[in-house]
């Protein structure tokens, strides 16, 4: 069998939510989420044994947390870990996620949706790596509020503050689009 057919034999196996999850990665890229909080039952030493980066708070016991960007997600949005990734990560379901597998929306409608905030995501990134916020490592909302802080400080010139002003309008748009679509609203029935 070719190596192509096998590939498109594996995606058409998977199940909707699945190629949608495959087809988004926006809950491990930075976009949705700053980190994810490692459960009881989660092995910090495994995760740093695959490379992963923890960060823990300074309370007792102390919270250990993933930052993100995730260190596993690689660039065709699957994930290294998948098999061990942390508690949170197998248990989190979008809005998008179960509108879908509820029926709520089609898988057409789920992966326009995903596009827009990709699209949105990737307009802002465009947008800060023009302002120099080439810091891709650190979540998205916290890369912009770096850079809106350079361009209020008043040492940016008129050209960057006029990139910030289009970045801050990027940012709110695709804000909206996660709390209205992505996002989870604790003690609603889709959660």
């Amino acid at each position: 069998m070719p190596a192509g057919a096998a590939v498109r034999d594996r995606v058409t196996a998977m199940s909707p939510g699945e190629q949608l999850c495959r087809a988004c990665g926006l809950c491990c890229d930075g976009t949705l989420f700053h980190h994810v909080k490692l459960g009881a039952g989660d092995d910090p030493r495994a995760l740093r044994a695959n490379g992963m980066n923890l960060l823990a708070s300074r309370a007792r016991p102390p919270i250990r947390r993933l930052p993100q960007p995730c260190a596993a997600l690689c660039a065709d949005r699957s994930c290294r870990i998948y098999a061990r990734r942390p508690t949170q990560c197998r248990t989190f379901e979008c809005r998008v996620f179960q509108d879908l597998t509820a029926g709520r929306i089609t898988a057409q409608a789920a992966m326009l949706l995903v596009r827009r905030a990709r699209r949105w995501a990737d307009r802002a990134r465009q947008l800060l790596r023009r302002l120099g916020g080439g810091d891709e490592h650190r979540p998205l909302s916290e890369r912009f509020l770096r850079a809106r802080r350079r361009a209020e400080s008043g040492e940016a010139d008129a050209t960057a503050r006029e990139t910030c002003a289009d970045l801050s309008l990027v940012m709110h748009r695709l804000h909206l689009l996660a709390h209205e679509k992505f996002h989870t609203r604790p003690g609603t029935p889709e959660s």
